[in-house]
């Protein structure tokens, strides 16, 4: 298992292919890199990728302090410069999600396109509690208002990990979240990687996502960004997401109304046949395009179009 020591955080990471491009994959929260194993053991060749573990979550160092979106998106800089990428296209799910999307507006030079899948919405997590559906009502029952209620939230994820019981918590949550997972081996790893994540990190992560909000800032992102959203999500609902590509220079939305939250780990197979469409058609100049279809070919005249495919073949 590979660490990386950056001058503020020993980070644990994954990385699988060898190829020239290159991606960065983050997390959600209750999570770690191995929700983008599926994705990993499914990219072509021609990539190289790494998904790495925030701070207080995996194989991560537990600093028991920094878990807010400035100081993860710092953490991804370092990791970034120490093993010395160069720009990168830019994966995250969830907080992942908001973290990728605020490390494209303070480092752009950094990122070359942007995939945001189920991420908070630009106003911060707090708008979702302002309804009546599923998503909001889920979201309500973090209150954290109230001092008070954070720290209890600290406090009962330390004794129900004490006692053993937060195992089926996790468990029955995300099964919830993702709806089209099935019940194997691979889900309870996910649930002993949540269950084993830094208390401080379940409140921090809950508290940030609250007060971010990145709404005004986001048409000074020239970059492509797609946005992937799960029709049954009970977390982040797709109207949300809609408004936030729409203030994008280059953004664009994709939902998919069979999945949850969970959307890498429900569809692998179409979730990167989507990504590296994005990636190689949308992101990459046609010119690049064309002098990959000419080494593929052996130097014969690639017929390789300068347009991808549309959102209706995947």
């Amino acid at each position: 298992m590979p660490y990386i020591q950056t001058p503020n955080l020993k980070i644990h990471y994954q990385v699988v292919g060898d190829g020239n491009t290159q991606l960065v994959l983050l997390h959600g929260n209750f999570a770690s890199w191995r929700w983008w194993q599926p994705v990993l053991t499914r990219l072509p060749a021609h990539y190289r990728a790494y998904a790495a573990d925030m701070r207080g979550c995996g194989d991560s160092e537990r600093p028991g302090f920094g878990h807010n979106i400035e100081m993860l998106v710092n953490d991804v800089h370092a990791f970034v410069s120490s093993l010395g990428l160069g720009p990168v296209h830019l994966i995250g799910h969830s907080l992942g999600g908001a973290v990728a999307l605020q490390f494209a507006l303070d480092h752009p030079e950094s990122v070359q396109s942007l995939v945001l899948v189920a991420p908070p919405p630009a106003e911060g997590q707090s708008v979702v509690r302002r309804g009546n559906s599923l998503a909001h009502w889920a979201w309500r029952l973090f209150d954290i208002d109230r001092e008070t209620s954070a720290i209890s939230l600290g406090i009962t994820f330390r004794l129900l990990r004490h006692l053993g019981a937060n195992r089926a918590l996790l468990r029955g949550a995300l099964m919830r979240l993702a709806p089209t997972l099935p019940y194997d081996r691979a889900l309870m790893t996910l649930v002993s990687d949540a269950a084993r994540m830094a208390p401080e990190a379940v409140v921090g992560h809950i508290q940030t996502l609250d007060s971010w909000n990145v709404e005004a800032e986001l048409p000074r992102l020239r970059l492509p960004v797609l946005v992937l959203a799960g029709g049954r999500d009970v977390l982040v609902i797709p109207d949300a997401l809609e408004r936030l590509s729409a203030a994008l220079r280059r953004g664009r939305t994709v939902v998919w109304p069979d999945v949850g939250h969970a959307i890498q780990l429900e569809q692998p197979d179409r979730f990167v046949t989507l990504i590296t469409q994005f990636i190689d058609y949308r992101a990459v100049p046609w010119w690049r395009r064309w002098i990959r279809c000419w080494r593929q070919m052996g130097g014969r005249r690639p017929q390789c179009p300068r347009s991808g495919p549309s959102d209706q073949t995947v």
